[in-house]
């Protein structure tokens, strides 16, 4: 049965004249890290297919895709997780070997199509069959580097670009066309994942631990979705009014291109009253945290937390730090108030939680098609698939 989502393809850049001036054994063990590292970044709403030589196919069904930034910050968190094995690579090794030595050498380039495929199980392998597929291959052999100097980047098609529904994301990206015998000329959007690395390595985390002073108690909610589609019911705002509770309206400013991130603020309306919660740490998908504005100048970190729970749904905690503000007055006085409104503010919490899983649920139940399954690999698998990288070079 045709399915339609997004095709994406991960593959190493420079791989070839890594492995033809390296020792094997080192070359292997390297690779396999790397694979190891992009395949623990796999996880719902996409979907592994199968390694292609020192590639990774992967397909992410358009049904499992409640806003398209999920799948930019997919992307990107699997970028990060390569540099950061390759930093973790070249730091801890006292290695000598070309291998080694060479590690500097390799990059990750990835190619996203938006279209219609077919899933095929060919000898207990599961294949993407179809012209979109083809089409997304065609682009691995590129002059995305030669045209624009960049190195590591993700290539979006323009029905890729389209389908994540952020214009002014991609109006902002350089563009060029490749020319396929078979396909014509197609035009692709270039992101130059660098600056995504740079900005990962750079950022300062702003965190509300389980054990510092709490305004009130944690909110805890086990969703029955993955992190990513839990990470969209909580942070996109369209969700949020959906069940957060004393508000009248929920509304974005700051955003980036289009996307929502650091320095983004919310505007939540109460009445004539209206809070800013700003971004200040964003980590799809492991956590989000906001500075809350309050009144005498002080402010309240709110921290949310997501974490994957065996079952293939997601543990969301929700944590209030105790008032912060520019003197120990405003502090005070903050707290007082929070103390007038504790049992409002523990009722709205209350009922936000069971929106917030009732939502969960109602929108799992109704998923239009069933979950496609991803390939199982073991580390037996990554072995061999790094073995035969090294054998075709």
């Amino acid at each position: 049965m045709p399915m339609r989502g997004y095709i994406l393809i991960a593959d190493l850049v420079g791989y070839t004249i890594f492995l033809t001036k390296s020792e094997l054994e080192h070359a292997q063990a390297i690779l396999e890290t790397f694979f190891e590292a992009l395949l623990d970044e796999i996880k719902e709403p996409l979907v592994l297919s199968n390694f292609q030589g020192d590639a990774l196919l992967v397909h992410i069904p358009e049904d499992g895709v409640p806003h398209g930034q999920v799948v930019l910050e997919a992307i990107e968190r699997l970028y990060c997780a390569f540099a950061t094995a390759k930093a973790e690579t070249q730091r801890d090794t006292s290695c000598s070997c070309n291998a080694c030595r060479n590690t500097a050498q390799l990059d990750l380039k990835f190619i996203l199509h938006h279209g219609e495929y077919v899933l095929q199980t060919i000898g207990g392998r599961q294949e993407l069959q179809g012209t979109d597929v083809i089409r997304a291959h065609r682009l691995l052999k590129n002059r995305t580097t030669a045209t624009t100097g960049i190195r590591a980047y993700a290539l979006f098609t323009e029905a890729a670009a389209s389908a994540t529904g952020l214009p002014d994301f991609f109006a902002a990206l350089p563009r060029h066309v490749e020319t396929s015998t078979e396909l014509g000329d197609i035009s692709v959007a270039v992101y130059d994942l660098h600056p995504v690395w740079d900005r990962h390595c750079l950022a300062s985390r702003v965190v509300v631990a389980p054990d510092e002073p709490l305004a009130f108690a944690p909110m805890e909610a086990d969703l029955p979705v993955p992190v990513a589609l839990a990470w969209t019911y909580v942070t996109d705002v369209t969700y949020q009014q959906r069940w957060q509770q004393g508000f009248d309206g929920i509304t974005m400013s700051g955003l980036r291109q289009g996307r929502v991130g650091p320095g983004s603020i919310q505007h939540c309306t109460h009445g004539r009253l209206v809070t800013r919660n700003k971004i200040v740490d964003w980590r799809p998908f492991d956590y989000v945290t906001y500075q809350i504005a309050w009144p005498f100048g002080a402010t309240v970190r709110q921290m949310v937390e997501f974490t994957p729970s065996p079952t293939g749904g997601t543990h969301v905690s929700i944590r209030c730090a105790a008032p912060e503000g520019r003197s120990a007055l405003s502090a005070a006085l903050t707290r007082a108030l929070l103390k007038l409104r504790a049992g409002r503010i523990e009722r709205e919490r209350r009922l936000g939680k069971q929106a917030l899983e009732r939502l969960a649920t109602g929108e799992t139940a109704g998923r239009r098609a069933p979950r496609a399954e991803p390939a199982r690999l073991s580390r037996a698998d990554v072995s061999t698939a790094a073995a035969a990288v090294l054998a075709e070079a």
